[in-house]
């Protein structure tokens, strides 16, 4: 029997990997009438970077000069020519601009904007692991660079640290847009995948298309190295590393430092989900999530202790409230319709997650949109703690929206809206608030507040598990154990 071919067929090439072979020094000389070489910068696979001053203009700039053998290549000065002409779309300050390729003589060689500063990898190599805080300011600059890439129809297809300078003033810039590639373009037609295996989407290492979830995937592993400082697969080989990016799961950061916020963790281990559709959808999004990751991370994953007191303040006012506008003596029992029904628990015992979440997706479907708003002058104090309530939630604080899909589930001093509550669960859980998570799987599962969706609930209790949530892992166990075969595509 024939053995089945190989997950990874085509050859990897990293374009920055040193040659093994003598690199004979770049004859720079011919640059003399234009530029005035100053020094050199760097180096790499395909060629030489130099600071030189444009004695035209006076303006100091950095060329790279490509390698004898590779300016040589027809084909391949063509193909960078081609893909330069994508890059120079872009025009943001987080992206270092290309500005021409030329050719004196025998030599090739390409122009762009000079940095004052040092890549992340030198950073990485002398500091190491980076704070929670270092590191989501990082992923914001680069975020906004490739969001303006990506809007131009650009993907990056090598982004690694390498490729990120920290100038002098602490702006990032996105570096090598040599094998950008087109959104629009088709799937890679050769057997050579030009990249670095460290940092490869899985989609790419096989040969496939790529998009922008392809640049979402590298920087996952970029955020992975900064928080632990070290790559999150290592192997001898390229092949060999390339096969871990297809096959194997990184070790959970925080397995590696304690201290790392477990909702920033969630945040990066989705950006390097396997099956591009679990990733996050735009680097708009990344940047939210980890932004709302790092804001709720110094805040415990249990519910904050502040909110039992909230709720009991919001308790006691409606009591309050009804009891006066009841026409009975003060010991006569409230009608069943008006007696207030909340969960108070004491200040020294957050309210237990898991239960609270039970009581959110056990309210029958039938009951849903049928308590009216109340008047203007009715129950004055509970709206106005419900307005406070949204303003937070709207300000993207996930422990806000979270209550408030609790409040809109429930039917608490507004209209009962599940649907909703849904939609305020899932910005929650995509900033990589746990309980959310496990709320939003419960609700898929349950078809509360939309369709059923047992794909998506799944989904969500594996980024809950992933984060040591019990309900979570149980709810999971129990989804695999009843019907596996229904979680391989099928609904």
């Amino acid at each position: 029997m024939d053995k089945p071919p190989s997950p990874i067929a085509p050859t990897i090439v990293d374009p920055h990997r040193p040659s093994t072979a003598p690199t004979p020094p770049s004859d720079t000389t011919s640059l003399g009438a234009r530029y005035e070489v100053l020094r050199e910068i760097g180096s790499g696979g395909m060629g030489r970077v130099f600071q030189a001053r444009d004695r035209e203009t006076g303006e100091v700039l950095a060329l790279k000069v490509l390698r004898p053998e590779v300016a040589a290549e027809p084909s391949m000065a063509e193909r960078f020519k081609n893909e330069l002409r994508l890059a120079r779309r872009i025009t943001h300050k987080n992206v270092c601009r290309i500005y021409d390729f030329n050719r004196v003589d025998a030599l090739a060689y390409i122009s762009m904007e000079y940095v004052d500063g040092e890549t992340l990898r030198a950073q990485l190599d002398r500091g190491g692991a980076m704070s929670a805080s270092r590191v989501v300011s990082l992923a914001r600059q680069i975020c906004t660079g490739l969001a303006e890439a990506h809007a131009q129809g650009v993907i990056h297809r090598d982004l690694k640290p390498e490729n990120i300078m920290i100038a002098a003033s602490g702006a990032v810039k996105l570096m090598d847009f040599g094998i950008a590639r087109s959104l629009h373009a088709g799937a890679t037609t050769t057997q050579t995948l030009i990249g670095t295996p460290a940092y490869m989407s899985p989609e790419q290492v096989q040969g496939h298309r790529v998009d922008a979830r392809s640049d979402i995937y590298a920087l996952g592993l970029i955020l992975y190295e900064c928080l632990t400082g070290r790559r999150a697969f290592s192997a001898p080989t390229p092949v060999a590393v390339a096969l871990k990016q297809i096959q194997d799961r990184p070790i959970a950061p925080h397995s590696i430092r304690a201290d790392i916020p477990r909702a920033l963790e969630t945040a990066v281990l989705r950006c390097i989900e396997k099956d591009p559709a679990r990733r996050f959808s735009s680097v708009e999004r990344v940047a939210t999530a980890l932004i709302g990751a790092h804001e709720s991370g110094a805040i415990p994953s249990a519910p904050s202790r502040r909110w039992p007191w909230v709720l009991a303040a919001l308790a006691l006012a409606v009591i309050a409230v009804v009891w006066r506008q009841q026409p009975h003596p003060p010991t006569a029992p409230l009608p069943p319709q008006a007696r207030p029904t909340p969960v108070v628990t004491p200040p020294s015992a957050p309210a237990p997650a898991v239960a609270t979440t039970d009581a959110v997706a056990q309210v029958p479907v039938a009951a849903r949109n049928e308590r009216p708003i109340p008047a203007a002058n009715e129950h004055e104090q509970p709206r106005a703690a419900f307005e406070k309530l949204r303003e937070a939630a709207e300000a993207g604080d996930a422990t806000a929206q979270f209550r408030l899909a609790q409040t809109l589930f429930k039917g608490s001093g507004t209209l009962r809206d599940e649907t909703q509550a849904r939609t305020w669960l899932q910005r929650a859980a995509e900033q990589g608030h746990t309980e959310s998570q496990f709320a939003l799987g419960m609700m898929f599962e349950r078809g509360r507040g939309g369709t059923r969706d047992l794909r998506a609930a799944r989904s969500w209790y594996e980024r809950a598990a992933a984060t040591g949530h019990d309900g979570a892992k149980k709810n999971l166990a129990r989804l695999t154990e009843q019907a596996p075969a229904r979680y391989r595509g099928a609904r």
